[in-house]
């Protein structure tokens, strides 16, 4: 819930950018990781790193999507591991590859979804006021988006029925599938 919260807060400053609600909800955030730390320390972090791998992976799609905001760049994850060290650049808790790259792939639907919105608000005012010819493009634009949407929703409900190798058939299978539903 903390995430979802930071992300409405990021969002809800679009125009007019001061993200102090977003640095808030992030501290917060860091701090249940922080009370988390103690308890999975050594074996017990292999042990336990799968009940809080999904919360890893929330955190980084939301901070990922915060720096791209403000840098317009994809995160690193030495800049994640950065939001998991201590003043003396210990780590407190490691982030794993794995959970680095689910987080990335779950921000481009943040990403996604924050492309829709400036596609909905700022361009259609200036597509159908100043370019009439341009709203045909963006209805080609809206369903080009709703394929990438469904393709991300399909892969990620879907995805784990099926072995890894089988991904990029299920997703090629949809791309194809919808482009059959246009064409007809």
């Amino acid at each position: 819930m903390l995430k979802l919260n930071y992300i409405r807060a990021i969002q809800a400053n679009h125009s007019n950018p001061d993200y102090k609600e977003a640095d808030q909800r992030q501290r917060e955030i860091i701090d249940l990781f922080k009370k988390l730390a103690v308890d999975v320390q050594g074996l017990n972090y292999h042990r336990y790193s799968r009940s809080f791998s999904g919360g890893f992976e929330e955190f980084i799609e939301a901070i990922a999507f915060y720096h791209f905001l403000l840098h317009k760049t994809v995160i690193t994850k030495e800049q994640v591991d950065s939001h998991f060290k201590d003043e003396q650049g210990q780590v407190w808790v490691p982030v794993k590859t794995e959970d680095y790259i689910l987080g990335l792939a779950d921000f481009t639907g943040e990403l996604m979804r924050y492309a829709i919105h400036v596609v909905s608000t700022d361009f259609d005012i200036i597509a159908t006021s100043y370019m009439p010819q341009l709203s045909k493009k963006l209805g080609a634009l809206k369903g080009s988006i709703k394929k990438v949407e469904q393709a991300c929703y399909t892969f990620q409900i879907r995805g784990s029925e099926y072995p890894k190798e089988m991904y990029l058939t299920i997703i090629k299978n949809h791309q194809d599938q919808y482009e059959q539903e246009q064409n007809s």
